[in-house]
């Protein structure tokens, strides 16, 4: 319970500001942790590799930024340790995935209502909402308090979408539910959760397109266009994906400036707009231009720092570009700590893909998806809770649909009005020997 309201909380518009919401949620750690290393066979009496990498990261980050003062915002921070204490909890129970069920389930009845929420204020406020609400100014609280989602609830959209895609078109395989226990009941009501699932579906699409957030659009589609095309870990697929990449590549400079240019018009009037002039006059004049002239020049400002300083880091972050988790990261603490950040992102991805042969693809989307998302963004709290309990629970239940057979369908009452015939060939037992059982 104290780690199903941590989720809550970090993904949940209306608990992200106030100090009481902050506090429960420090206090609901601090309870599963003495809980945890009170249990016998508990995780922190034996922790694994992530579980040590990731406590050293927090402690290390943690240690630079007191030593550096005041001048250091430590808020930065704030989001990569929400994220790495979901990490904590999935490795106490990676070996039950299906615990965490409740905790999926209760997210997947409140992410429509932000997501409802968050789209409907886009109509009355604009799209730059979702962008407003990455500062912690006095209006992105009002936002909050009205059920509005920024940055981060959009970005967790593409994390979970293609494992909720899987979810709709399998769910007559794992439903009813066996656990919990007290959603078994709920479970059987006819097309209650697959409707659940499609909400989150159709408003998770809705939200990112209505958003105007254009990274976030292109990682969508690559995450569902690879759960597709690798239903099943093929080894000559895998071969073949650099030529796939490559041929992506010289179809790209050959159609895309006309098939943008065809998209422009139907884009006037939207955040798009801009976004596509962009990347035609990019590509037309081989140097970056707007937008994307802005990102770039960040990303190449923190990748310079770290070549300047490899080993340990420039350690301040006045001077990095701070649009690049991965980039940004190595370039403060040097190529250990950040080599040690991009591990704890993506070993539990690669993980799923030894362990998942007919849904190679989920978690090869999974993996794509955690390359390039802190590559070219921030992360945030919510990440943490899609990565490490959303996403592992839906494998769950999906691997489950592809190796369970569907459930048989309820026999009907019949009634005989004739005896049953006796199958061919059919003797009845002798019960008594050959003389009829007389001496």
């Amino acid at each position: 319970m104290a780690v199903g309201y941590v989720c809550l909380w970090a993904t949940s518009p209306l608990l992200a500001y106030g100090t009481v919401y902050r506090v429960a949620a420090v206090a609901a750690v601090a309870i599963w942790a003495l809980l945890e290393m009170s249990r016998p066979g508990g995780v922190f009496s034996r922790p694994t590799l992530p579980i040590i990498l990731a406590l050293f990261f927090v402690a290390y980050t943690a240690v630079i930024e007191t030593m550096l003062g005041s001048d250091q915002d430590f808020a930065w921070h704030i989001q990569p340790w929400i994220m790495l204490f979901f990490l904590i909890f999935y490795e106490s129970r990676r070996d039950n995935v299906r615990s965490m069920a409740p905790i999926f389930w209760v997210l997947m009845a409140t992410l429509p209502i932000w997501y409802f929420t968050t789209f409907t204020a886009f109509d009355q406020y604009g799209t730059h909402t979702a962008r407003m609400l990455t500062r912690s100014s006095e209006e992105a609280q009002v936002r909050a308090a009205e059920g509005v989602g920024g940055y981060g609830l959009i970005y967790s959209i593409v994390v979970i979408l293609p494992a909720v895609a899987l979810l709709l078109l399998n769910y007559r395989r794992f439903l009813p539910l066996r656990e919990p226990a007290w959603l078994v009941p709920l479970s059987r009501i006819p097309l209650l959760f697959p409707a659940l699932i499609a909400a989150n579906l159709v408003l998770g699409i809705a939200l990112v397109v209505r958003a105007g957030f254009s990274i976030a659009i292109i990682l969508l589609f690559i995450s569902v266009m690879l759960s597709l095309a690798f239903k099943r870990r093929s080894p000559l697929m895998l071969t073949l994906l650099p030529l796939f990449v490559v041929l992506a590549y010289l179809l790209a400079q050959i159609a895309l400036v006309p098939l943008l240019e065809v998209i422009l018009p139907l884009a006037e009037g939207t955040p798009y707009y801009r976004k596509v002039l962009d990347v035609i006059e990019t590509i037309e004049s081989d140097q970056s231009q707007g937008t994307f002239n802005d990102r770039w020049v960040l990303y190449v400002r923190s990748f310079e720092l770290f070549v300047q300083n490899p080993v340990f880091g420039v350690l301040s972050a006045a001077d990095v570009g701070k649009h690049s988790a991965y980039l940004d990261t190595f370039a403060r603490y040097g190529v250990l700590v950040g080599s040690v950040f991009v591990y704890l992102l993506t070993y539990l991805p690669v993980r799923m893909m030894r362990g998942m042969r007919d849904n190679f693809g989920l978690a090869f989307s999974v993996l794509a998806i955690m390359v390039l998302l802190p590559l070219v963004n921030d992360v945030f709290a919510s990440l943490g809770v899609m990565l490490f309990i959303m996403v592992p629970v839906a494998c769950d239940l999906v691997e489950r649909s592809r190796t369970a057979s569907p459930l048989p369908r309820r026999k009907g009452l019949r009634i005989r009005w004739t005896a049953r015939p006796d199958p061919v060939g059919h003797r009845p037992r002798r019960l008594t020997g050959p003389g009829g059982g007389r001496a």
